[in-house]
């Protein structure tokens, strides 16, 4: 008769371990969709709002793929096999925005008009949008643009984590291909939303495993306050902070690489004492 160690099992998993394994599961509502304005907007266009974007991107989803195969029937007796030649991407992606009044409806408007750039319709006035016209698309290279969606979790940036796991999905050559229709109605009142339908060429996930965000920070220092890092500030070229307590009310530089960095007082209590 097999013992347990030899079918795999392992029957001595302490309550400590399993709570480490199990215990902290990633959860759906945490993520963020980044998205940049094609280049080529012209400065008449409804300029992207990326915070704003991010912040009203309610519904998004993570993309999946297939692999293409051939079948091969004749090359044993009796036996059919498929062998792969290639990835098959998703064509599409919903992503689902909260419309804001105070942005003046952005979330429609924006891309609104990037569905108009992409087959010329953005160069004419309300006149000529009501007569008759002809449509000339243009070029991808004009309307595409990259996008990221990262997967991340409620403790990125906290306590003394420099960085914390992240999953990054990149999208190359993504643009609007579909708007969903908006109902209104006078029944009761809801949350007004909007779907797009970003078309792309494919998606790969990058090989970065964890991040400090460098979105409201300099590059080389990034601060204490910016989202995601309340509590330490990022550090670039991997560098090693050193923490110089400068007096009792507990601001502190900090050196590492080729800067310095200050951080403003915080009020502790008890107040720390000089190093």
């Amino acid at each position: 008769m097999s013992s347990s160690a030899s079918l795999g099992i392992n029957a001595g998993v302490s309550m400590n371990k399993l709570k480490s394994r199990i215990l902290n599961p990633a959860q759906t509502s945490i993520y963020s969709v980044l998205l940049n304005q094609p280049p080529l907007f012209p400065a008449s266009a409804p300029q992207v709002d990326k915070e704003l974007l991010e912040l009203t991107c309610v519904e998004a989803s993570l993309p999946g793929s297939s692999i293409a195969t051939v079948e091969t029937a004749r090359d044993f007796h009796g036996i059919v096999e498929r062998h792969a030649y290639s990835r098959l991407y998703d064509e599409t992606i919903d992503l689902t925005f909260l419309v804001t009044y105070d942005s003046n409806y952005l979330q429609i408007r924006f891309f609104d008009y990037w569905m108009k750039f992409i087959v010329g319709e953005n160069e004419l006035n309300d006149r000529d949008l009501s007569q008759p016209m002809i449509q000339r698309a243009r070029f991808i290279d004009d309307y595409k643009t990259s996008m990221t969606i990262v997967k991340f979790e409620k403790d990125m940036g906290s306590k003394f984590n420099l960085a914390n796991d992240i999953l990054e999905y990149h999208f190359v050559d993504a643009y609007p291909k579909a708007m969903n229709t908006v109902p209104v109605t006078y029944d009761a009142s809801q949350l007004l939303k909007v779907t797009v339908s970003m078309n792309y060429t494919r998606f790969f996930i990058t090989n970065t495993k964890s991040k400090l965000d460098p979105t409201y920070s300099p590059s080389w220092a990034k601060s204490a306050f910016s989202p995601g890092n309340p509590d330490v500030p990022a550090f670039a070229f991997g560098d090693t902070p050193n923490l110089n307590i400068v007096n009792s009310d507990a601001s502190f530089n900090v050196t590492g690489g080729n800067f310095n960095y200050s951080v403003p007082p915080f009020n502790f209590t008890p107040p720390l004492t000089n190093n």
